[in-house]
């Protein structure tokens, strides 16, 4: 399983709420009709987050089965008869940025978490056995993400879990905590 995730903002002079509606709208246009490989999708309002200047913003996750079905994605988000449910959001949207992460442990679509653990780790040292006690030991754990080849701005790993999530993290090692609001789309 992998995840596109996409962190954005809106322009200053846009509504929170109408962009929030655009969000969620496209979302579900796009869980409606599928395209091949894409599992689900969920967008998310975020606490402060480096990538986005530290400030607080918007996070979506779309859940694919390949990298493969990024291909697929991609043209269904943007086809002629999405146009005006993606538009509604783009037109809204400041700036952003994508990072592409593989699934390592835990659930494999997240989508309920409400707190993410972003970790780095020291240069040159294995991350294995470190990462599994940070996942023994935590607390409100769900789910552990690792970033593939370098894409995009966000830390190596993301641990995904409840509003109880917590974690040890060992020397060296440097984390931030970042607290998530599930916008939508609403599940049947």
């Amino acid at each position: 399983m992998l995840a596109y995730v996409f962190w954005h903002l809106p322009l200053a002079s846009v509504d929170p709420g109408d962009y929030e509606a655009a969000l969620v709208g496209f979302h579900s246009d796009l869980g409606a009709e599928p395209p091949p490989g894409f599992e689900t999708s969920a967008t998310y309002r975020v606490s402060e987050v480096a990538w986005l200047n530290g400030r607080r913003g918007y996070e979506d996750w779309c859940f694919v089965t390949s990298s493969a079905a990024l291909d697929t994605l991609n043209l269904a988000a943007v086809k002629p008869e999405r146009w005006e449910v993606h538009a509604a959001v783009s037109r809204r949207t400041d700036f952003g940025h994508g990072g592409l992460y593989y699934h390592l442990h835990g659930e494999a679509k997240p989508i309920a978490g409400s707190r993410v653990i972003w970790l780095r780790r020291p240069r040159g040292i294995r991350y294995e056995k470190s990462l599994q006690a940070m996942i023994d030991g935590a607390t409100g754990f769900l789910s552990c993400w690792r970033k593939l080849m370098v894409l995009g701005p966000g830390d190596e790993f993301a641990i995904i879990g409840d509003d109880t999530l917590d974690i040890t993290v060992p020397a060296g090692w440097q984390s931030r905590v970042v607290e998530r609001t599930l916008l939508g789309p609403k599940r049947g």
